[in-house]
Parts: structure tokens; C-alpha cells; sequence
């Protein structure tokens, strides 16, 4: 059996991350570039109507550029009040028993307008550990020809209890390979050349966007394809996505303990993580993290701008004066609750101390605002809802995925059931090491297949390719600190011209891909193909909050600034209008 060492995105610690679940971002909004000139007289759309069934031809799909590409259905749809007429393609590649016994496929769904085509290539990123048919019909209603795919796997059909449910396609190493990188690279090969065919011309620009497991598939095309893609928009990455699930088990292991020495359990006898924090003590502990770093920024908001001087030494100087002097009370935490809450926030260690992910960012993201209104979205990711008769935190749903997808060979058998003593039972000294081993069976690792960390974007730096990133600071299933490393990184690695060509805008506030007391509504899109066609760079996003009530107002408007940079109040007109504030 061979191994792989640890490896390093930055030279500090170990970058990771698991994929998450939200595959976009909210707010998509009409696209304000013109569309590009065809560059030869295009078919009418009555012709494209009338070809399109024919697209379902042996022939066509024979002269397709990846072997084994099926067209189960080549349908003309009518136009609807939200979507145009359009040819819509269903097909599938290379169809297949694996070793498991399992039928295994790389489904598409590829959508083309007759009349509304803006000459451009459309493909959207999954979520989780996908399994479910990508579909983005909003780029379509805005003149895109649109394609997306299941990752190579089928959650109703791939789901074998004894084998992690919907995790259970890892058992297949062909499926691990096309849920790593091979699924997004042979369904854009046969979308463009379908699109080849039916307009009777290539797309003048292509562009892919998706967050979480989306953001790592966007990462995907700027390193290992990038001859793909023009422009893509990267939310949330999981850089390191088998570090991920991983990073769970540890959180899981803390709080779980905590849970013991507090005494409190589930009628079923297990520790009730999800009761370790009621939600009056997040809002407690995110009050105390405003207190600390809400006015590093200038202005006191509710928005923490200044996150590089949000320090773990500034916050833990003012977690401690909310200490319990005596009783545990909904105004004070326990001692034990705050270095519990730290531990988890310095990320994993081995019983060495040996950095095996990173360190998460402090933020106002993990509490609510006041009274009855909290947030759900970073709770559910560490500890679950309070409220809950189960230990339903989303890293618990992550734990088989770690045992079958991403550990070599995979640990088996292993139901949903088991994923509590499995996360419990994990040895952080001597199992990560199994994220980064081959076998004879299982050819490449998890690590080697998935990690998305390159810093050399030379060849998609020289084709002109545009990357926008974007991640929001309170995110609790991808680390931002991870993200940042890298993109410093890689920064250098570039002779420090990564705004050039790639730009990272960091969401204050903002949980996995969207939610919290954020500015989280955007739509990255329209910029990106005015800096891929027009040259015009990206120096701000407009952002929207999604639930201004966080903030106890009826609206808020931000810039979101193209990292290092950070906005700024101009010292006069309302602090939630964005044209009131500048990157700096």
C-alpha cells in the first residue's frame, strides 16, 4: 500500500475542507454586457426548433468527442411565462456496473434557447457530495446555453445503506474519479460540441459558476482544465474537500464532550451536542465577538469589516470578561463552554498539536440578533438545532462520506446510523494519513483526486481566463482562513498579479454560501463577463442582506471589496446604502 504525505497550500497548515451543501448564491440578476456578434450567419430559430430532436441521432452522438455519450431524450420545449423555447438535451456517459455492483453513469442535462441565445456557454456547479442532476434554468431564462450533472453518481439509485447510504458510491473508484474531476470536464466536452452542432457555431465565451462543492468544480477549471472556461465565479471553495468531513469529526469529538461533562444527554443516551450552546448563548458569544471587533473597522455596524485584526487574542480578551463568575446563566458562559468554543475555532490537531486543517475566523455569523431571531445556518453546520430530540448537527451527515468516499479503502460497513460512533471513535493520529493513500484497488487518493490547492494558474492566467471568488467570514463548513492562505499564496506564486486575473471578495457575516447577518444577495455573474469581454475589472460587488432583520432595519446595501481590501463608511449619509461607503 502507498502513501502520501500531509500536504501544505500555504506552508503554514494543512488546507482543507469538505464540500458543503448550497451549490449558488442568491440574488441573480439580468446581465448587463452585450451579447457577442455571431460569427457567421446563424440558424433561424425555426430551424433550431426543427433540429433539435435530431440531436438525439446515433450519429450525432457517435461523432461526439467522449466515447460512450448516450442522448436519452433530444426534446423541444415550449416557452413558458420564465423560461424561452428551448432544445433540451438528456444523456448520459459511459454507463457501467462498478466493482461494487452498482449501475454507474455521468448523467447531463443540457438546455440551448432557439430564439434567445446570447452566445455563450453556461455550466453549474454542484453541491454536497452531489448525486443530484445540476439544472441552472436562471442562466438559460437569461439567453445561455445551460448544462449541469450529477457528478457521475445517482443518490435515488447509488444508495446502499451498509455502505454510508448516498455516500456508498465511493466504493467504486471510477466513481470517486468522476465525482473528483472527470464528470464537469467530459459533460463540457460534449455540452460545447452539442452546442457546436446545434447553432452551427462553437460559443464565443463560456463561464461556470457554483459554490461549496460548486466553488471547489470552479477551482476545478482554473487548475486542471483550464482550457475549459473563460470566466468563473468560485463561492465558498472546498479547496481541500476530504479535510472537510474530517474537521467535523474533531468539532464533533468537542463538543460531545462538552455535552458529557455538562451532563447532558438524549433519551437515546447520546450526548446532546446540539444543547451544548442554547441559541441565547450564541447571541451571547456574537455580541461578545462584536464587541471586540465591530469598531476595528471605523464604525460600528454589526458588520465585522476588519477581519485580519479580529484576532483570537482580541476576542478571547473580551470572552473572558462573560465568564460565569458562578452558576451557568443565560448572561454569562461557562468556562467550559468558551474553551470549548476556542478549541474548535483553532481547528484540528493531532495529540502532537499538529495543525491538520486550519483555524477558523471570528465573526458575528454564529449568533442571532436579538429576541427570538437567531441563525440556524452556523449552528446547524457544529452543533444542530438546540431544540432537537437527535444529534442532527450537518457534520454528523458528512461523517460516512469521510469514512467511504474519502478514506482509502474505504471503511466498511458503515450505515447513517453509525455516523455518531464513528465520529466519536475517530483517531486523529492515525487515520487522516488515510486521505492521502493508494492502493492497487483505489489507484489515487482522495487528496491527490480532489484537492483543488495549485498555485501555479499560469495556463489559465494566459488564455485570459477571470476567476471571482467569494466566501463569507462566518462560514462553518469551509474555513475562510483556508481560503485566504491559499489565494496569499498563490498571489506570490503569480509574482504577486493575482488581481489581474483573480479576485477574492470576502462576505462579512455571511454562513456557508449564504445566510447570517450578511450582505449576502449578489449575483457575480454580469461582472465577470464585463471583465472577460470588456477588460472592465471587478472593484466592488453591491450585496444586499437578505434578512435585514438581523441589523433591525428594512434594507442594507454593501460593496464587497475585492480582498485585502475593505469597505469603508465615507464618514456621512446612511451607513445601508452601499454608495455611502469606498474599498480601501
Amino acid at each position: 500500500m502507498k502513501t502520501a504525505s500531509f500536504r501544505y497550500a500555504s506552508g503554514s497548515v494543512p488546507s482543507v475542507i469538505l464540500c458543503a451543501l448550497a451549490a449558488g448564491c442568491g440574488g441573480d440578476g439580468p446581465d448587463p454586457v452585450q451579447p457577442p456578434t455571431p460569427s457567421v450567419q446563424a440558424p433561424t430559430a425555426v430551424e433550431l426548433a426543427a433540429a433539435c430532436p435530431g440531436l438525439g441521432n446515433a450519429a450525432v452522438t457517435a461523432a461526439l468527442p467522449v466515447a460512450k455519450t448516450t442522448v436519452s431524450a433530444a426534446t423541444l420545449v415550449a416557452a413558458t411565462s420564465t423560461l424561452p423555447e428551448h432544445c433540451q438535451i438528456d444523456g448520459e456517459i459511459n454507463r457501467r456496473t462498478g466493482i461494487d455492483g452498482q449501475s454507474y453513469a455521468i448523467r447531463f442535462r443540457l438546455r440551448m434557447p432557439t430564439a434567445t441565445w446570447n452566445g455563450r456557454f453556461f455550466m453549474g456547479g454542484g453541491g454536497g457530495t452531489n448525486g443530484t442532476l445540476v439544472d441552472p434554468t436562471t442562466r438559460l431564462a437569461q439567453g445561455y446555453a445551460t448544462v449541469g450533472t450529477d457528478g457521475g453518481h445517482d443518490n435515488a439509485i447509488n444508495n446502499v445503506a451498509n455502505a454510508g447510504g448516498t455516500s456508498s458510491f465511493g466504493v467504486d473508484p471510477q466513481a470517486r474519479v468522476d465525482f473528483a474531476y472527470n464528470a464537469y470536464d467530459q459533460v463540457t466536452q460534449v455540452g460545447k460540441a452539442l452546442v457546436d452542432r446545434f447553432y452551427k457555431q462553437a460559443p464565443k465565451y463560456s463561464y461556470f459558476a457554483g459554490c461549496s462543492e460548486g466553488g471547489r468544480e470552479g477551482m476545478l477549471m482554473t487548475q486542471r482544465f483550464p482550457q475549459h472556461y473563460d470566466g468563473v465565479v468560485a463561492g465558498d471553495p472546498v479547496l481541500h474537500i476530504p479535510l472537510g468531513p474530517m474537521a467535523g469529526l474533531y468539532t464533533t469529538q468537542l463538543f460531545a464532550g462538552l455535552a458529557v461533562r455538562s451532563g447532558l444527554k438524549l433519551a437515546n443516551g447520546e450526548p446532546a451536542i446540539g444543547k451544548t450552546y442554547s441559541d441565547a448563548d450564541l447571541l451571547l458569544m456574537r455580541n461578545t465577538v462584536l464587541a471586540a471587533c465591530d469598531s476595528l473597522d471605523g464604525l460600528a455596524d454589526g458588520i465585522v469589516d476588519n477581519q485580519s485584526a479580529c484576532t483570537p487574542e482580541v476576542v478571547n480578551a473580551k470572552l473572558a470578561e462573560v465568564q460565569c463568575a458562578g452558576a451557568k446563566a443565560d448572561s454569562c458562559l461557562s468556562a467550559d463552554q468558551i474553551e470549548t468554543m476556542k478549541k474548535a475555532y483553532a481547528g484540528p490537531v493531532n495529540s502532537q498539536g499538529t495543525p491538520l486543517y486550519s483555524d477558523w475566523q471570528w465573526d458575528a455569523g454564529m449568533g442571532g440578533l436579538s429576541g427570538t431571531t437567531y441563525n440556524p445556518s452556523w449552528r446547524s453546520w457544529w452543533l444542530g438545532s438546540y431544540a432537537s430530540a437527535t444529534n442532527n448537527a450537518t457534520k454528523l451527515n458528512f461523517a460516512t462520506a469521510e469514512a467511504v468516499i474519502y478514506t482509502t479503502p474505504p471503511m466498511l460497513p458503515i450505515s447513517t446510523a453509525d455516523s455518531l460512533s464513528y465520529s466519536l471513535g475517530y483517531n486523529f493520529d492515525t487515520e487522516p494519513i488515510k486521505l492521502y493513500t493508494s492502493t492497487s484497488t483505489y489507484t489515487q487518493s482522495t487528496a491527490s483526486m480532489t484537492f483543488t490547492d495549485a498555485l501555479d494558474l499560469s495556463a489559465f492566467k494566459g488564455r485570459g481566463g477571470k476567476l471571482m471568488m467569494y466566501q463569507g467570514a462566518s462560514d462553518s463548513s469551509v474555513s475562510i482562513n483556508d481560503t485566504l492562505r491559499w489565494y496569499n499564496a498563490m498571489n506570490v506564486r503569480m509574482g504577486s498579479k493575482a488581481q489581474d486575473f483573480a479576485r477574492m471578495f470576502v462576505v462579512p457575516g455571511m454562513a456557508h454560501c449564504s445566510g447570517g447577518p450578511a450582505t449576502d444577495s449578489f449575483d457575480m455573474l454580469p461582472q465577470l463577463v464585463n471583465w472577460v469581454e470588456n477588460g472592465i475589472a471587478p472593484d466592488s460587488v453591491t450585496a444586499l442582506a437578505s434578512n435585514p432583520g438581523y441589523f433591525n432595519v428594512a434594507s442594507r446595501a454593501r460593496p464587497l471589496c475585492p480582498y485585502p481590501k475593505q469597505a469603508r463608511y465615507k464618514g456621512n449619509g446612511d451607513i445601508n446604502d452601499a454608495a455611502n461607503f469606498t474599498c480601501q
